[in-house]
């Protein structure tokens, strides 16, 4: 067998350069003299052992600056020899074998040579990814760490080596993917290989890359929705009775999983993909995202005896033994997801039936394993149940707040823990759904290292690895951000009863002026420490962002603001506006929430400061004069999420407003007791609105109200404006009036599309009321 011979330099194991003369350890560079070389197999070695070799080359050279060579000089073979593969290993060591490591298992060893002078180095795995893994690993004990797609730390040394022993590694996850916007490139998928991840977010595109990379964990569909793609593929002609009967009536969102030829056309489309691609692990066969399950007679009848997910597991059984008996072996994997989370009561999942299980309703403020909350204890019981009833357990995780990316998100006390109890429950894989839509979310780097060292290696120290990524990303800064984060964590682990879900407005406990003035000193102090480092003063900047979004949005005359100030001293208007403008160009934000875009925001945001510099906050006319202390006013670009309806308007008190098009609660906000009133008082909320009805329109157009508690129960108190009461003009409307309590939710939408096609919210507030 052939081998390519590469000369290399490469630096410390662990060590400083002192090491090379131990006598437990094998030089690799003298000085920055390269004194080993890469051998690797000419005719088996595959792309990704080939990749393998250019990244320890490259690496090594950015590491020691030794001159790399393709071939040995004359009359000087290297001290030690570095095979990569286990091909090339096996030319020097025959009893070298992968049998014993599982899928993406590797094994790295360095043997001293007789004369203590030299050895050898093995590096090699399983195909396709286990070599490569090997030499990231080795990478990583020299020092290297891949933060982040973008930045990465590589040491500067020029004597080094490596310490003579045998490891081995095989991942307790076969399946490791995240989706965030960052990873989604092609730095992103080098990140991950990187990384050690697989999943590569069901992406294999670039082609060439993603070939040098060891390809992705491979299977069809996007691990859980399914059903609508695979019957559009198979160019079947949907009848009404093949949809999903909702209140008796057709419902495209789901199909009936009773109607034979839903089953014919998706067990069809299965074998057809198969075929095209026997190699795959698995094709997904699950339920769309929306709560319009079928509940025809047939469909009705078995939810009545097994619950909602009967149909689903009675449904992939009956695609997987007719799929099998054309594929032998071939497996499907369907959902275990919002209303087909609890498994059936009977029924059980065939053995070429995976299960994917979503933890969307969780708490996320504290670990599953521990069960603090009901909502959480209730998952424990539902993935025990599915773990014990299926051949292999995939989990659908949740690490971010979809209504606000870059608001603080206080999740780091699970990230690890999570992970490791999915392992513990036998799962073979997670995913880990991120801000896919949006870059730069809160602490984005943090928690895409962390994670992806949790899902190789799902028993390692989670505040471990949150302290070294700080350390190594933040440098001196790090101290002030592990006092940010202590500070953001703080009130929720202090309430073991409180439920942080992937949804989370801002009246959250640990978004307080108290709590937010506290995190600003922290910061202020990380920013000091750094300055006159271009580098690290904008990763404290990026840092800062979700602070600076929560005091965006509460304004310059909420309590929220003031406190900061207390604490930091005057903040510019018109310069936090700037500020907060380059922050998010630097840091790549795109999105301030799932499909809002940051764009008209950051406008408003700068349209608002500098009106604020100007003359104080922009107030509407029917509050000219008023005492700030009897009100509490919120501008509609204050209000929670729906961003992109943020648009310009003519007489609106700062400019700008939300424009609703349809009757759902979209324009909505949560009031909090810490910034928007004092409890026990009562009040009147007043919304300043401008709708024109159409021609000849009459009854309801506008639907507002507020979601309170009255007596312990949920209640809606709505308003319906008629097309008679609406003037094509501003106008105020009363909303209610009334004791608020904290959580009490403001809506307005629509009433009727037809009547009119729209309204605009400017503002609203709370108007304390004289009661004596």
């Amino acid at each position: 067998m052939k081998l390519t011979l590469v000369a290399v330099a490469m630096v410390t194991l662990l060590f400083s350069g002192a090491a090379v003369q131990a006598q437990d350890s094998v030089p690799l560079v003298n000085d920055g003299k390269p004194v080993a070389s890469i051998y690797i197999s000419d005719e088996k070695a595959t792309p990704s052992e080939k990749w393998a070799a250019e990244e320890l080359v490259s690496h090594i050279k950015k590491m020691s600056g030794a001159e790399l060579t393709t071939a040995a000089q004359p009359g000087q073979a290297p001290l030690t020899r570095i095979f990569i593969g286990l091909d090339a290993v096996k030319t020097v060591n025959s009893a070298a074998s992968i049998e014993k490591l599982g899928p993406d298992g590797f094994i790295i060893e360095v043997v001293k040579s007789p004369d203590g002078s030299g050895g050898d180095v093995y590096l090699y795995g399983t195909q396709p990814r286990g070599t490569l893994y090997a030499v990231y690993t080795m990478l990583e004990s020299l020092g290297v760490r891949w933060w982040t797609p973008t930045e990465t730390y590589i040491p500067e040394l020029k004597t080094v080596a490596v310490p003579v022993g045998r490891s081995e590694e095989t991942p307790r996850l076969e399946y490791r993917d995240m989706m965030y916007l960052e990873s989604i490139n092609e730095e992103g998928k080098l990140w991950f290989a990187r990384n050690k991840l697989n999943g590569f977010a069901w992406n294999e595109r670039p082609q060439a890359l993603m070939e040098k990379l060891g390809g992705r964990y491979r299977f069809h569909g996007n691990l859980v929705h399914a059903y609508g793609n695979l019957l559009r593929a198979s160019g079947v002609t949907m009848e009404d009775a093949m949809r999903a009967q909702v209140n008796g009536k057709p419902n495209s969102g789901q199909p009936c999983l009773s109607h034979p030829k839903v089953l014919e056309a998706i067990t069809a489309q299965v074998i057809k993909i198969y075929k095209a691609d026997p190699q795959l692990r698995f094709v997904v066969v699950g339920q769309d995202d929306n709560n319009n399950y079928c509940r025809c007679e047939k469909c009705q009848a078995v939810i009545d005896a097994e619950g909602a997910s009967g149909p689903v597991i009675q449904f992939a059984n009956q695609v997987a033994e007719r799929v099998e008996k054309e594929v032998p072996g071939a497996i499907i994997t369907t959902a275990a997801y919002s209303w087909s989370r609890q498994p059936p009561k009977t029924i059980r999942p065939r053995h070429n039936v995976y299960i994917t299980l979503c933890t969307i309703e969780c708490d996320f403020a504290h670990s599953l394993a521990e069960g603090t909350t009901d909502i959480n204890r209730a998952f424990r019981e539902d993935i025990q149940a599915w773990s014990k009833m299926t051949n292999k357990l995939l989990i659908w995780d949740y690490v971010t707040n979809y209504w606000r990316f870059i608001m603080p998100h206080p999740n780091l006390d699970v990230l690890v823990p999570n992970v490791k109890f999915f392992a513990d429950m036998g799962a073979a894989g997670v995913f880990e759904q991120a801000a896919h839509t949006g870059g730069g979310s809160d602490l984005v780097g943090l928690r895409m290292w962390v994670l992806a060292k949790g899902l190789w290696n799902p028993d390692a120290d989670n505040w471990g690895l949150i302290n070294e990524f700080v350390d190594g990303y933040y440098g001196p800064a790090a101290p002030s951000i592990k006092k940010y984060l202590e500070i953001i964590h703080k009130p929720v682990r202090e309430r073991p009863d409180y439920v942080m879900r992937i949804y989370r407005d801002m009246n959250a406990p640990y978004l307080t002026p108290a709590v937010m003035a506290d995190a600003a000193v922290a910061l202020v102090e990380a920013g000091n420490a750094v300055e006159g480092d271009q580098v690290l003063e904008r990763r404290v900047r990026h840092a800062h962002m979700g602070l600076w979004y929560v005091l965006a949005m509460r304004g310059p005359d909420s309590k929220m603001w003031k406190a900061v100030e207390a604490k930091v001293g005057k903040i510019d208007p018109v310069g936090f506006a700037n500020d907060f403008a380059r922050m998010a160009n630097e840091s790549g934000v795109t999105m301030v929430a799932d499909g809002n875009t940051i764009d008209p925001w950051l406008q408003w945001l700068k349209d608002y400061m500098t009106a604020v510099a100007k003359s104080g906050a922009p107030l509407p006319p029917e509050l000219d004069g008023r005492d700030p202390s009897t009100y509490r006013l919120i501008q509609a670009s204050q209000m929670d999420r729906m961003a992109r309806w943020l648009v310009k308007a003519e007489g609106a008190s700062d400019g700008w407003a939300l424009r609703c098009p349809t009757i759902a609660w979209v324009l909505r906000h949560g009031l909090d007791e810490a910034i928007d009133f004092e409890p026990g008082k009562t009040y009147r909320l007043m919304a300043r609105v401008k709708g024109q009805p159409k021609p000849e329109a009459s009854g309801r157009v506008i639907s507002a109200g507020m979601s309170t508690t009255v007596d312990g129960r949920a209640k809606h108190i709505s308003l319906n404006p008629t097309a008679e009461t609406m003037s094509g003009d501003w106008q105020v409307i009363e909303i209610i009036k009334w004791k608020p309590q904290h959580g009490d939710s403001y809506w307005l939408a629509l009433g009727n599309p037809q009547a009119m096609g729209e309204v605009l919210q400017d503002c609203m507030w709370l108007e304390l009321v004289d009661e004596e």
